[in-house]
């Protein structure tokens, strides 16, 4: 039932981001409403789940956009990778972590898209596409988490623990 929920909330934000949030830019750019939504989903329910949701929204994201099918499952993958990096540390609270990935998951991904739409044929200026595409994308998109981390948050705990443990390790001393 969990995987249903997130294809339904990947597909609902997809529709969102490209129907109603082109007319919301912040810094030249648009907040990636499905980018930050498997990026929460990554740190709040663990990385079993986001091997599932991230290729999903992924698929979803790339057919109700242009782009090449493929390119933002295959853009959103380091995801996954710096969730479980996330989850080697034990903190209070998910959403710092969560910000700190949705950033580096931003940059992550604008840089595998410009290397697949050129790889595609399309002319993309790299040193321009950085500076005005990608790295305000990164500064939005953590400037706006909080408004999918907290349902993320809300809607359900990590269904596994983190490899140290559930809680916060301190010291003795």
């Amino acid at each position: 039932m969990k995987y249903v929920v997130a294809f339904v909330l990947a597909y609902l934000l997809a529709i969102l981001e490209v129907s109603f949030m082109s007319y919301f830019q912040v810094l030249g750019v648009t907040p990636s409403l499905v980018l930050m939504f498997v990026a929460s989903w990554a740190v709040v329910r663990g990385q079993d789940e986001a091997l599932v949701v991230v290729p999903l929204s992924g698929f979803i994201r790339d057919l109700v956009t242009s782009d090449p099918l493929g390119t933002s499952a295959l853009a959103l993958t380091p995801i996954v990778l710096l969730a479980a990096a996330v989850q080697l540390r034990s903190m209070d609270s998910d959403f710092l972590p969560t910000v700190v990935v949705v950033g580096a998951g931003s940059l992550a991904y604008g840089i595998i898209s410009i290397v697949v739409l050129t790889a595609a044929g399309q002319s993309i200026p790299w040193l321009d596409g950085m500076l005005t595409a990608v790295l305000p994308l990164v500064v939005v998109n953590a400037l706006f988490t909080p408004l999918i981390y907290l349902p993320v948050r809300w809607a359900g705990a990590r269904s596994t623990t983190r490899i140290l443990g559930p809680t916060r390790i301190t010291s003795p001393l």
